[in-house]
This record gives structure tokens, C-alpha cells and sequence, in this order.
């Protein structure tokens, strides 16, 4: 696999800076992360990528954040998309409307089925084949990947957000959650693993030389990942996703160890045969024996110190709930200080969404790759 180093080439840089939040309005969201410096330029450039610069129409972006914030129980994110909605086109009714999920009397089909996909990425990591196919019907390959990941991202933005309370910005009307119906929220979270990839990896026959240049930097020639080939499909996806994901991996403030278990529980709750392959083998290159990568698929209670079960439970939470605890909060406090913290729900959060991801565009196994254990 190839690993990657910050990218250094012209176009990269480019639209990392243009991403970057210094010029914009300080929000709430900004100063939560600004507790941890280093967090605003992993996390804010694909963030601001996904809310204001992605091949989606401005419409349908707010549509799956507003659903994705009210499917997972985020009165900030609902307050501040509900904001913007108007600008999008959105009205007031519209927007109460989108609580009643897809089947909401009165929706155009396509945005019933945007809101639907984002129930299903919610409640099952997955798009089903049916939504897939009628997303696919409007959408070109970078509008569908933007719609999946605008749903991901705004999952691990609200966790975030869930868990540190972050506060309605001043000047914001709070616009309280409104009841509505969660069809999948009792399904059981499981999918079918797709005999195909709906989004193939480029193979380096076809790589221009800019995407050559924006997988290997460093011109070392090594085979690159099923992954990173798969989202190079969508280059200005690619670019400031990658940051985001170099930033977790080489330069949160977590240890290896930590960062792994991490990275597994959320893999094997979203049941990503992809993700728990590749982190399997990185979990034992940082400390984990064969037995505690076992153990982290039991979960929490499976004979864990206090600190590790802390950490196991707090991926559970922001995965069921959307946010952590107060007691596991407190629990994490004991071996963590705030950045760590913040780099704990960052890390859950980043890796549930490319779990989605993942296995919503049948990323292929690479050669050799260790069986997902089964649920339960």
C-alpha cells in the first residue's frame, strides 16, 4: 500500500488554501476546534469542500445535511443549515418537511430519494441497490460520490458537535428538531457485500499524469491502495479528503495503539471488510496482540482495562447515539486531555465515514486481505 505524505504539488496546494477557514466568520464549530490548532487544517478543508464546493447543487447539498444533521439529533448543525436552506431555494415548510424523511408527503421523487440515502448510510453504512440505481439516474460518478460523502462528513461533523455541546452561533435562530419518523433506525445494520465496485479504482493504465502525480508524490512507484484509486475517481473529492485523513493518521495527537482501536471498532460496527483488513494489519504494526483485535470486536465489555473499554464504548456511543456520554466523557478525560479528546471523536468520526464510503462504492479487498469477524 502506498502511504501518503502531505501533497506538494501545485494543484494540491492550491485547493487546500482555498479550503482553509482563516478568511471566514468565526463560528462555534471553528472555535471548537481551535482548542486544537492543528485540527482546523486536518478537518476544515474537505468540510468546507462538502458544504460549499462540491459538484452537488446547492439545494440538494442542504437537503442530505439537514437530514443527515436531523438524523443524527444535531440542533447545531439543524439550526445552522436550516439557516441556510433559504439561500438554497429551501423554504420554511420544506425544511420541517425533511424531519418526515423520504416518504414525506409532497416530495419531488429524486429529493426523496437523496433523503433516503441518507437514511441508509445512517442506519446501515450502505446505499442499497434500489437507491443506488435512482440516484444513479440523475447523477453523474462525482455527484454521487459528493451525495455519499456529504451524508458521511456531516455524520462526523455532528458527532462532534453532539458530544461537545457546541452552541448555536450568535445571530443564528435555534431552530428546535422536529419529530419526524426513522424507518431504518430498528433494521438491523447490515449489508450485502457488492460482487462488483459501483465506483471502479483507477487502474494505472488509465491514471493521467496529474492523478499519477496526486497518488504518488514522491514519484516512488509503489502500488497504490484499492482506496486511494477508488476516491482519485473524483480528483477535488480527493484532495482535501486526503488531508483529512492524512491529518488522523500521521498527525493527531493520539498514540498508534489508540488510534487503532479506534479505527477497527468503528470498521467492524460498520461491518467495512475493507477497512478492518487494512487496520487489522496496522493494529499489530502499533501494539495490538492478536487477541486484543479479537477482543475489539466483542467490544467494550470483553475483558478490557477501564481505559480501553472507555475508548471502545466511546465509538459505540457516537456510532448508536451520535454523541458520547457524559460518564464515558469523564471516563476519557482520565487519560486524555482536550485535544485528545477532540482527536478521539475526529478519528471515530473520519473512519465511520470512509466505512461508509467504502462500502457503499464496493471498494475491492486488496490481495491477501483477513476475514471482517461476523455480527452477533
Amino acid at each position: 500500500m502506498c502511504r501518503h505524505t502531505p501533497i506538494a504539488t501545485a494543484l494540491v496546494i492550491v485547493s487546500v488554501l482555498a479550503a482553509r477557514p482563516d478568511a471566514q466568520t468565526e463560528t462555534n464549530e471553528l472555535r471548537a476546534y481551535k482548542v486544537h490548532p492543528a485540527s482546523v487544517d486536518g478537518v476544515m478543508p474537505f468540510a468546507n469542500y462538502i458544504r460549499n464546493s462540491s459538484s452537488l447543487s446547492q439545494r440538494h447539498r442542504e437537503l442530505l445535511i439537514l437530514r443527515t444533521a436531523w438524523l443524527s439529533r444535531s440542533p447545531y448543525y439543524w439550526s445552522v443549515h436550516s439557516a441556510r436552506a433559504a439561500a438554497a431555494g429551501l423554504t420554511r415548510a420544506e425544511v420541517t418537511s425533511i424531519a418526515g424523511g423520504p416518504t414525506a408527503p409532497g416530495l419531488d421523487p429524486f429529493e426523496a430519494t437523496l433523503l433516503r440515502t441518507a437514511d441508509e448510510l445512517h442506519h446501515q453504512s450502505f446505499v442499497s441497490d434500489a437507491t443506488w440505481t435512482a440516484l444513479s439516474g440523475r447523477y453523474s460518478r462525482h455527484q454521487l460520490m459528493d451525495a455519499v460523502f456529504t451524508v458521511t462528513e456531516f455524520s462526523m461533523l455532528a458527532g462532534v458537535a453532539n458530544t461537545l455541546r457546541i452552541p448555536v452561533d450568535a445571530g443564528v435562530r435555534e431552530v428546535p428538531l422536529p419529530t419526524g419518523h426513522r424507518p431504518l433506525a430498528s433494521s438491523a445494520r447490515r449489508h450485502v457485500a457488492l460482487a462488483k465496485p459501483r465506483v471502479p479504482p483507477i487502474e494505472p493504465a488509465d491514471m493521467t499524469p496529474a492523478i499519477k502525480v496526486m497518488l504518488d508524490p514522491r514519484g516512488n512507484g509503489r502500488p497504490v491502495a484499492a482506496v486511494y484509486r477508488t476516491f482519485a475517481q473524483h480528483p477535488p473529492l480527493y484532495v482535501t479528503r486526503q488531508v483529512l485523513s492524512e491529518y488522523i493518521r500521521l498527525g493527531s495527537t493520539l498514540s498508534p495503539r489508540v488510534r487503532e482501536m479506534l479505527i477497527l471498532r468503528i470498521g467492524y460496527l460498520c461491518q467495512s471488510a475493507y477497512e478492518w483488513a487494512a487496520h487489522a494489519r496496522a493494529g499489530r504494526a502499533a501494539g495490538l496482540s492478536a487477541d486484543e483485535i479479537k477482543r475489539i470486536a466483542a467490544g467494550p465489555e470483553a475483558g478490557w482495562s477501564a481505559d480501553d473499554a472507555a475508548i471502545l464504548r466511546a465509538v459505540d456511543e457516537l456510532y448508536e447515539n451520535d454523541a458520547v456520554s457524559e460518564p464515558t466523557r469523564k471516563a476519557l478525560g482520565a487519560q486524555f486531555d482536550q485535544k485528545q479528546l477532540l482527536d478521539v471523536l475526529i478519528t471515530a468520526g473520519g473512519y465511520r465515514m470512509v466505512s461508509m464510503a467504502l462500502n457503499t462504492f464496493g471498494v475491492p479487498l486488496e490481495p491477501d486481505s483477513e476475514p471482517l469477524p461476523p455480527l452477533p
